[in-house]
């Protein structure tokens, strides 16, 4: 990356975490549920646009967004019929391609696969992104919302830096090349005393073992995450989901790794803490 790429990585960077801390911090519940449902439709959009490349797809591109929105407003919201909601959600997808089956000159195949991929990310994106709310509503929420974006975006910093320097053996060729073994190791390192500084200065509620646990799995789930978005965007053949945040790519080229890391903070503080 060159200076000014970097330069301008840092300054889009610096503004969007300012942003995020101020929703985090004085928002209260509402700011991360719009930060989440915000996120959530620009992501899908994201996912979408590069699925549905073609003008005739049109249908199959505002369905999907529109599916993948409402699971995660309707999980979100808690809403009292979300069980019905969703199941509404699914059948009127499945109904819609059934129809496409019968008057689309798409072969079956070709409908079945866009069904799989629509599902796929109605429920990677739609499904995840309704976590950062749930961790919110924890008790000190603010606390362990705040692990949900630090652990990614420190083994996101760790790996970059460290893979660039150090780096010698691929940890995906085949999905991300770019990734090294070295660079991984290296952001679970920063991510884990990240968590550790964020424990002794601020969360003093974490013991020393829960500082290594969720940093390091933490850490690895992000990195999963991160990959996992590689993986789709080298399946539809595109370098980035989007050109939204200058020097990051799209939505989900930032927030890949934290839709992965949210759940496991979500889960890891319901059984630790609240089990």
């Amino acid at each position: 990356m060159s200076f000014d790429g970097l330069k301008t990585r840092t300054f889009t960077a610096v503004i969007g975490v300012s942003a995020i801390l101020a929703l985090m911090i004085y928002g209260e519940q509402w700011g991360m549920t719009l930060l989440a449902l915000a996120a959530c439709f620009g992501a899908l959009i994201e996912y979408f646009i590069a699925l549905f490349t073609f003008p005739e797809k049109r249908a199959q591109k505002f369905l999907g967004i529109t599916v993948g929105f409402l699971l995660a407003a309707l999980i979100i919201f808690r809403s009292s019929f979300l069980y019905e909601g969703i199941s509404v959600l699914f059948l009127v997808l499945f109904v819609f391609y059934l129809f496409l089956a019968q008057t689309s000159s798409d072969s079956l195949t070709q409908l079945f696969s866009e069904l799989s991929l629509t599902l796929s990310g109605v429920f990677y994106i739609g499904f995840l992104f309704s976590f950062w709310p749930k961790v919110k509503e924890l008790e000190l929420g603010t606390y362990w919302i705040f692990l949900v974006f630090l652990i990614p975006w420190l083994s996101d910093t760790g790996g970059y830096f460290i893979g660039k320097r150090w780096g010698q053996h691929k940890l995906s060729p085949v999905v991300s090349p770019h990734k090294t073994v070295e660079g991984a190791v290296g952001g679970i390192a920063l991510a884990t005393l990240g968590v550790l500084c964020y424990k002794l200065f601020i969360f003093s509620q974490l013991s020393f073992l829960d500082c290594f646990i969720v940093g390091i799995l933490g850490a690895v789930l992000s990195q999963v995450g991160d990959l996992f978005e590689s993986f789709i965007k080298r399946a539809l053949q595109v370098k980035d989901s989007g050109v939204v945040i200058p020097g990051h790519g799209g939505i989900l080229d930032r927030f890949d790794s934290v839709l992965f890391c949210g759940p496991f903070i979500y889960f890891y503080a319901k059984v630790a803490f609240f089990g």
